[in-house]
């Protein structure tokens, strides 16, 4: 019999995190175009940024060529793209002088972050930011391209930070991806996490 799922996060009832979350506004308007394949992964962090958030929209897809609000979005605002494309400038560089009006997300696994990337040709277009002063992932249970990877969460509550010049804006988003993290790995078993995960040294 499948596991009763909260409606809102869609975690298993016992590892909802709901209650954790109180509604913010950014600093920024955040797009976030999910890849549909990430939409369905239980660990999805968009969802935290799209409940947490009052600002912040997910879309799904893969063309989104002819999606009428992000064209919208696209004429009547100042966007930027969160992607370490080929003419990126490093966040510390841009914040410093500007703060867009809206950040565009890519959610989903590198390959099908870069495939939305090369299937729009309006998003290669934008002008791109490629954080710097990475923090250090708490994202435990998937693996990683690199060590320097993020979380769509971590990658979106650190540029925020770096646009506010506030090290702790949106620390309830990390929060409750901290916890959906631990009651992952509680409900695995530490032995089991410990044998598919195995912790690399610093």
């Amino acid at each position: 019999m499948p596991r009763a799922l909260c409606p809102r996060c869609q975690r298993p009832e016992k590892q909802c995190y709901c209650k954790e979350l109180r509604e913010e506004r950014a600093c920024m308007d955040i797009i976030i175009l999910q890849h549909p394949r990430e939409s369905r992964h239980p660990l999805n962090t968009a969802r935290i940024l799209e409940m947490g958030v009052s600002n912040c929209e997910v879309w799904r897809g893969e063309d989104f060529s002819t999606h009428p609000s992000l064209q919208k979005a696209l004429r009547e605002n100042n966007c930027y793209l969160l992607f370490p494309g080929a003419n990126a400038k490093a966040s510390s560089e841009v914040l410093e002088t500007i703060t867009p009006e809206v950040i565009i997300v890519l959610d989903g696994t590198w390959r099908k972050a870069k495939k939305i990337y090369y299937s729009n040709p309006q998003l290669q277009k934008l002008p791109c930011i490629e954080l710097t002063d990475l923090p250090i992932s708490d994202y435990r249970i998937r693996k990683a391209p690199d060590k320097g990877a993020l979380s769509t969460v971590e990658a979106t509550v650190a540029l925020l930070r770096q646009a506010s010049q506030n090290p702790i804006a949106h620390q309830p988003l990390l929060d409750t991806f901290g916890l959906m993290i631990e009651q992952q790995i509680n409900a695995m078993g530490q032995e089991t996490f410990l044998k598919n995960y195995p912790q690399k040294p610093d």
